[in-house]
C-alpha cells in the first residue's frame, strides 16, 4: 500500500509540473508576439479581414469664437433700422429700373411738342431723333422712374422694418410675421384712400406675402 500511494503522488506531481510548463510556454509565446511588431500587425490585419469593420479616425476642426468686433458688426447689420434702410434702397433701385422700362414703352410719351397729337409709327421714328422729342422723352422717363422708385422704396422700407419689429417682439421666425408685416404695409400705404382701402390693402398684401413665403419656402 505504501508503494502504491507513493506512485500516485509521483504521478500527481508530474501532472502539476506539466501544467506549469505548458502555462510558461504559452506566456513566453504571448510575450514574444507582443514584442514583435510584425506579428502584432499581422494579427491585427487578420482580425480586420474578419467580420470586424475598420474604423477610421475622426478629425475635428478647432472652434473659432467670434471677436467682439465681429459680434458688434453682426448686431449692427441685424438691427431693424439698418434692414429697413437697405430694403428701401434696394426697392428704390428696382423701382427706378421698372419705371424706366415702362416709361420707355409708354405710347403716351411719344407726342409732338408743338401740337400734342399722337404720332404714327413713321412719325415717331422721325421724331425720336429730334431734340425736342428727346427732351420730352427723358423728362417723362425721369418722372416715371422717380414715381416707381418712391413706391417700391417705401414698400420695401415699411415691410422690412415692420417684419423685423414683429419678429423681435414675437421671438419667432414663421409665416405669421410675413402676414402681419404685409397687412401693416398694405394698410399704411393705402391710408389716404380711407378705411375700405386700408382693409383691402391689408388683405391683399398679407395674402401676397404668405404666397411668396410658401412659394420660396422661406420659413
Amino acid at each position: 500500500q505504501g508503494n502504491e500511494e507513493g506512485a500516485k503522488r509521483g504521478r500527481r506531481r508530474e501532472r502539476v509540473w506539466t501544467m506549469v510548463d505548458g502555462n510558461d510556454s504559452n506566456m513566453r509565446d504571448q510575450g514574444s508576439s507582443a514584442s514583435d511588431p510584425s506579428s502584432s500587425s499581422s494579427s491585427f490585419q487578420a482580425a480586420n479581414t474578419g467580420q470586424f469593420p475598420v474604423l477610421k479616425q475622426k478629425t475635428y476642426e478647432p472652434v473659432v469664437l467670434p471677436t467682439p468686433e465681429q459680434i458688434l458688426a453682426g448686431q449692427f447689420w441685424d438691427s431693424c433700422p439698418v434692414k429697413s434702410v437697405i430694403a428701401g434702397a434696394l426697392g428704390g433701385v428696382m423701382g427706378a429700373l421698372f419705371g424706366a422700362a415702362f416709361g420707355a414703352s409708354d405710347p403716351s410719351a411719344t407726342t409732338l411738342a408743338h401740337t400734342g397729337e399722337p404720332l404714327t409709327l413713321r412719325q415717331s421714328v422721325k421724331a425720336a431723333f429730334q431734340p425736342a422729342a428727346m427732351r420730352e422723352s427723358v423728362k417723362h422717363l425721369r418722372a416715371r422712374s422717380w414715381s416707381y422708385a418712391k413706391g417700391f422704396g417705401g414698400f420695401g422700407m415699411v415691410y422690412s422694418g415692420s417684419e423685423c419689429v414683429i419678429e423681435s417682439v414675437r421671438a419667432k421666425h414663421d409665416v405669421y410675421n410675413s402676414a402681419a408685416a404685409g397687412c401693416f404695409t398694405g394698410a399704411s400705404l393705402a391710408y389716404q384712400g380711407g378705411p375700405k382701402a386700408m382693409c383691402f390693402g391689408c388683405a391683399t398684401v398679407a395674402a401676397f406675402s404668405v404666397l411668396i413665403d410658401r412659394f420660396m419656402d422661406i420659413h
